[in-house]
């Protein structure tokens, strides 16, 4: 958007493709995911907010797709991405 917020939206088969026990939950179905400055930018911010303990769900890989990417949960258990190109 003209603003630099960006909706993407993933299939089912594709959140499986990096999250292989993902399963479809009732209600809500958002997720957040925040652009970084930086692959290392991905990992620190990932180690700082699990520090401040949050629920890393996964932590910081480098993508197929060619970004390094972190995951984790909020504490209503919202998924909250993490991702900057490589």
């Amino acid at each position: 958007m003209s603003n630099g917020l960006r909706l993407m939206v993933d299939t089912e088969d594709v959140i499986r493709s990096f999250d292989a026990g993902w399963e479809r939950a009732t209600g809500n179905q958002v997720a957040l995911a925040f652009a970084c400055g930086s692959p290392a930018e991905v990992d620190e911010l990932y180690a700082q907010v699990v520090d401040a303990g949050f629920d890393g769900h996964k932590e910081p890989w480098d993508a197929f797709w060619g970004y390094r990417y972190a995951q984790l949960r909020d504490p209503d258990g919202v998924p909250i991405d993490l991702f900057a190109k490589l």
